[in-house]
């Protein structure tokens, strides 16, 4: 702030003191020496073409004119360079002019400038004059005086006391008269800045309150004016060499004349382009006398020049008169352009200048937020190579330092709203070779008309409009990240992993002809359900039928398999669905036709393609989601819904938006792939789950072989949901549902940032961010190896109880499950508010098929070194330390549901237990077939059983006749289990029989 108060009050003191009068000399807030200043471009009023009355334009409101009745001139539009002026006729003399009464109006000395002429040289007339009847003293101008031009101050009439010029030519057409007078230095008359006459004598002046200042007569009615008045201005100080060359300069612009001596402004020669309006100036005369601060009727503002010195000029007019300001784009270089400009004539060379614009009349309203307005001078007009000077804006005026002119520069503002690719070349971007980077989110990115180009890096701008025929195509895995609106008349091409993001919350304004494309890598097995969710849309709605593959848009057949071998590809339409029921209730799939209008946001499925290769591409078109959108919804249904989006979708913030209405919990098909039938009985498969608190695998198969009805891939959702991704919820309590670009996010399946589950068998290390919560995910694996995943966490959000968000109910029943008991509850995540060893967590176990299940610890997160985890049976009291191994018991196909749990302390039990069993072994003798059991007492065994690997009873020997040998010759080759139940706990072996 220290540095800053400083300048602003500079620039502001500065701008207040602005050189306003004409041509920059003296102000027009009568604080100045400039005392009247009537102009045809200010503050006429007319009655039809009668004058009623004339402002003073210099500020001083005691000098405005005014006139009534029949006595007035007459104002002629357009009638010298496009400004008007005003006509005295002088056929009624008494009072033709236009009067005012001022007191102390001029006083011994003042400078007057008028551009007149005369309709004939043969009247005695009076441009202006004082009163005569105040005396013999006056301040008059007579042009002509029966072909004499005469002007007075102080004692009247003598051609000894005033300037007389007589013989004069061309007194009918314009001429600038430029009178001085001074005691010191007499009084000199100039006609277009050549020097009539000069005068060393001068008198004594003082106006006085009574007497009349008259426009075109007397005020005793005779010596009326017969001829036309543009501008007349007065001071009542004399005013410097400089100053008035300057005054004379912006005169013979406006009014089209050319001065006979130090015609300096050239650039108003219509050779140069005709700069007429609005000239102002600085420099400094032969004679020492300056002026070095000039604004004039326009809004530039030049001052402190660096090297000034005797000769040195600076000019500038602007081409138009009387602008409206307004920016439009340039062809040339696609800036916001000024619609006017200026152009300098200068005068060898008075170094740098400070230029200042007065900015009040131009928009700039929502532009120009984080590009500054620039000053931008060149040698040519269509400012292609300019010198750029960024301009500091306080208040209402933009100002720039240290700016070099040469004599006939250009220059105007602009200022950066758009990036441009035309084809050839990006313009205004801040990236490499000026292509739009992720700093120039207030700009608007524009593709003209039959352009076709390539964002090679990411890019963050504020708007995108591609012109009708324009193709930008983004590079895979680039980021197009937009604040506001995209307008596609052309086409928008992501490739791979390219992904676009708008950020304004409100409903969308996308609009146009042309289309996004974007693509999605689905299934091909023919049995298996992809669930999808479209990222863009036509006429605000999506079809499946539009749905394409890289050869055109997508057949359908109603027979159950896909066709993969059509161009393009065949997809079965029997299996599109939607759904929006109850929770669990099959009925509730509503089948789709390919026409069906789909809102943004809604989940449906398709079965795959049946093609050889590993996935199958798909490609949506259309104009791209964006925005609010939302569903009213009914508790306790299920809803099918999807990323909207064509970006990733931050699960996190989509659950947090919708809490008060979900579950909490997002839940992901995966089918196994390899999976064989369209019969649900047959299929295989389940549901990965995503909260607040953790995400979980779906079922899986663990066998590593290849029969059966196939394997899963076994990943975790991450928080980012992948594009055209569906996916359930489960409707807590009624109300909306909402997407929102709020929820949006950069994130891509290629670094494990996000998932697409369409049973891909790739199993990926997924990558997560920073997370200091305490989670261990607990693997069950039943004998066919299918593995169920269940997790616990702990955030100090949760309670003991259920919490929404936190604790995930379990999805899909499989035949054999394990799951978290709570309330009678079954629960896939447990979420707790803190760790606390004491803790005896209750687990719920459905076992449909007898067999060895494995119980493991799958995975563990930010778990201390000393915790550790323990499977407890309840039952037979045993605790398995699953932190060391994997436990591994034989479970009947009936077994009581609430046999185990999860602690995390030693009890006395277990040690011995443990102990007991901890040195017995098995001994296998290929050459005899005898299995021998070691370190274990006969009379201690209850029960011997051997299973093959399906779960079949193949040996069993009881309490009376169990031996610590037993015969296996009459098994099969194969993989076997050996169940030991003893009074003290079991013991489970696996063996090989070859």
């Amino acid at each position: 702030m220290k540095t800053i108060l400083p300048l602003l009050f500079f620039l502001i003191s500065l701008y207040s003191f602005a050189q306003t009068g004409p041509g920059g000399v003296g102000t027009n807030d009568g604080t100045s020496s400039l005392v009247s200043w009537y102009r045809p471009d200010n503050g006429i009023s007319v009655t039809g073409s009668l004058i009623d009355s004339w402002t003073n334009s210099a500020g001083i409101s005691a000098l405005d004119i005014s006139e009534t009745g029949i006595q007035r001139p007459t104002l002629i539009t357009n009638a010298v360079n496009g400004y008007d002026e005003v006509s005295f006729n002088g056929s009624n003399r008494l009072r033709t002019g236009l009067t005012l009464t001022t007191s102390n109006f001029v006083t011994n000395q003042a400078s007057s400038f008028i551009v007149t002429k005369a309709d004939n040289t043969t009247q005695t007339s009076s441009v202006y004059t004082t009163d005569p009847l105040v005396g013999s003293t006056r301040f008059s101008n007579h042009i002509p005086w029966a072909g004499t031009v005469y002007y007075d101050i102080g004692t009247c009439c003598g051609s000894s006391a005033r300037i007389q010029v007589g013989s004069l030519t061309g007194l009918t057409s314009y001429s600038i008269w430029s009178y001085d007078a001074h005691p010191s230095s007499g009084k000199q008359l100039y006609r277009n800045e050549s020097l009539l006459q000069s005068r060393a004598n001068t008198s004594t002046y003082n106006s006085h309150a009574s007497q009349r200042f008259n426009l075109g007569a007397n005020t005793s009615g005779s010596n009326g004016f017969v001829g036309d008045v543009t501008e007349l201005i007065i001071f009542r100080t004399k005013v410097n060499t400089a100053q008035r060359l300057i005054i004379d300069n912006y005169l013979a612009a406006k009014y089209g004349e050319t001065l006979s001596v130090n015609d300096l402004y050239t650039q108003d020669d219509s050779g140069n382009g005709n700069f007429d309006h609005d000239v102002a100036g600085i420099g400094q005369t032969t004679d020492g006398t300056n002026h070095t601060d000039s604004r004039g009727t326009g809004i530039v503002r030049i001052n402190t020049p660096s090297a000034l010195s005797n000769g040195d000029f600076l000019f500038w007019g602007e081409e138009t008169k009387d602008p409206t300001y307004v920016f439009s784009n340039d062809p040339i270089n696609y800036t916001e352009q000024l619609s006017s400009k200026w152009r300098v004539s200068k005068v060898n060379d008075l170094g740098t200048v400070t230029v200042a614009f007065d900015i009040t009349g131009m928009d700039l309203s929502g532009k120009q937020s984080c590009q500054p307005l620039q000053l931008v001078v060149d040698n040519d007009s269509d400012f292609s190579s300019p010198v750029v000077y960024d301009l500091t804006i306080v208040g209402a005026t933009a100002t720039a330092t240290g700016v070099s002119f040469t004599d006939g520069d250009y220059f105007t503002l602009r200022y950066l709203d758009q990036i441009v690719w035309n084809g050839t070349s990006f313009f205004n971007g801040s990236g490499t070779a000026n292509a739009p980077d992720n700093t120039d989110e207030c700009l608007k990115f524009t593709v003209k008309s039959g352009a076709t180009g390539t964002l090679t890096f990411d890019a963050h701008v504020r708007e995108v409009e591609v012109e009708s025929g324009g193709t930008i195509t983004v590079s895979d895995g680039i980021l197009l990240e937009v604040e506001n609106q995209i307008e596609v008349n052309g086409t928008i091409d992501l490739l791979g992993e390219a992904q676009l993001i708008q950020n304004h919350t409100s409903t969308t304004s996308n609009s146009g002809t042309g289309e996004l494309r974007i693509r999605q890598q689905g299934t091909v097995n023919l049995y298996n359900y992809n669930y999808w969710s479209a990222p863009v849309n036509r006429s605000g709605n999506w079809q499946i039928g539009y749905l394409e593959d890289a050869n055109g848009v997508v057949n359908f057949t109603s027979a159950f398999d896909a066709n993969p071998t059509t161009s393009p590809i065949t997809l079965s339409n029997h299996w599109l669905y939607d759904f929006n029921a109850v929770s669990g209730e099959y009925a509730g799939w509503n089948s789709l036709s390919t026409t069906d209008n789909i809102t943004p946001g809604r989940g449906y499925t398709i079965k795959g393609s049946g093609a050889t290769a590993t996935e199958q591409e798909y490609i949506f078109r259309g104009i791209p989601n964006d925005g609010n959108y939302s569903y009213t919804v009914v508790a306790n249904n299920d809803f099918l819904i999807g990323n909207p989006y064509p970006s990733a979708l931050d699960a996190d913030q989509f659950i947090n938006d919708n809490l008060s209405t979900i579950d909490g919990t997002l839940y992901f098909w995966e089918h196994f792939s390899t999976n064989d039938s369209h019969n649900l009985a047959e299929y295989e498969g389940g549901y990965a789950t995503y909260n607040l608190m953790m995400s979980l695998p779906a079922i899986a198969d663990d066998s590593g072989l290849t029969s059966g009805n196939g394997t899963n891939s076994k990943d975790r959702p991450t928080e980012n949901i992948a594009v055209g991704q569906g996916f359930f919820v489960t409707i807590d309590n009624g109300g909306s549902l909402v997407f929102n670009n709020g929820q949006r996010i950069f994130a891509k399946e290629s670094t494990d940032e996000t998932i697409f589950y369409r049973n891909s068998n790739i199993s990926k290390n997924l990558t997560t961010t920073l997370d200091t919560r305490m989670k261990i995910w607990l693997s069950f694996k039943e004998p066919a190896e299918h593995v169920r995943v269940i997790g616990l966490g702990y955030d100090t959000n949760a309670t003991l109880g259920y919490d929404k968000g936190y604790d995930a109910k379990t999805y899909d029943d499989q035949r054999n499950e394990l799951y978290w008991l709570l309330n009678n509850e079954k629960l896939c995540i447990q979420a707790l508010p803190e760790f606390d060893s004491t803790q005896e967590l209750p687990l719920g176990i459905k076992i449909t098929d007898a067999g060895f299940y494995n119980f493991s610890i799958n995975e563990i997160e930010n778990v201390p070194n000393d915790v550790t985890v323990y499977l407890k049976d309840i039952h037979n009291d045993i605790y398995y330390n699953l932190s060391n191994s994997d436990a591994t018991i034989w479970l009947d196909a009936v077994v009581e549901a609430t046999r185990f749990s999860i602690v995390f302390q030693e009890s006395t039990t277990l040690g011995i237990n443990e102990v007991f069993l901890s040195d017995v072994h098995l001994i296998y003798d290929d050459t005899t077939n005898i299995l021998t059991i070691k370190n274990l007492e006969v009379n201690k065994i209850e029960k011997l059983t051997i299973y093959n690997l399906i779960g079949q009873e193949v040996f069993k020997k009881t309490k009376n006749d169990a031996r610590l040998t037993v015969n296996i010759s009459e098994l099969k080759n194969g993989v076997y289990v050996l169940k030991i139940e003893t009074d003290r706990g079991i013991k489970n072996f696996k063996f090989i029989k070859y």
